[in-house]
Order: C-alpha cells, then structure tokens, then sequence
C-alpha cells in the first residue's frame, strides 16, 4: 500500500518530502490506513508514537546541523517488501557548517 499509485497518484515511486506538508507549510496528516506498518484501529502497535517521536528527533537534528544532498548517480528504489524500504540503501552526503562533506550509507535499511 505504501507505493500504490491508486493511493498516492503517479508519482508514487518518486522520494518527495513535500507531499507531507499542507500548502500553509504545516504537517499534512494522512489517515492511519495508509501506513500497513504500524496498522491501525484497536490492534496499532504499541510502539508507533514512540517512533514516530524519534524519527521526528532524529530527521531534526540532521536537517538542523547538516545540509543534505542526494549522491550523484545513486540509485534510489524501493525494495519488494510489506516494509518500506530502500533497495540499495540511501547515500546522502551532508555539508555541515565548516563545508565538511561526511558520506553515509543507510544500512539500517539494506537487507542482503
């Protein structure tokens, strides 16, 4: 369901952040049904508010210190999966304020 174009539209397989924020720059809140992950109704995780708070944290702290940008040439899909996941991982680099580069490899998200 996570990259259903009927739910999402055409653009579905496409990393767009700006399809989470209203035209007034707010968080655009979409209904739990969306999200097979944490499910929904009386049998949602336990855990989702819980993650949700330090994902919140963490994507704050890195867009705060840190200016993020795509590596050339990375191939960005998402894996076959009931998770969402990216197949090769996401490599970012991030420029911090002193223009260091630091390359990061998501591996948390890489299942081989």
């Amino acid at each position: 369901m996570g990259r259903m174009e009927g739910i999402w539209g055409e653009d579905c397989m496409e990393f767009k952040p700006e399809r989470w924020f209203s035209s007034g720059g707010g968080i655009k809140h979409e209904p739990s049904y969306k999200f097979t992950a944490f499910h929904a109704g009386p049998r949602t995780c336990l855990g989702k508010e819980m993650a949700f708070i330090q994902m919140k944290m963490v994507a704050t702290a890195i867009i705060y210190h840190y200016q993020v940008e795509l590596v050339e040439g990375h191939n960005v899909r998402a894996s076959d999966s009931i998770l969402l996941q990216m197949k090769y991982g996401l490599k970012v680099r991030l420029f911090n304020s002193l223009s260091r580069s630091i390359n990061l490899l998501d591996n948390c998200s890489r299942l081989e």
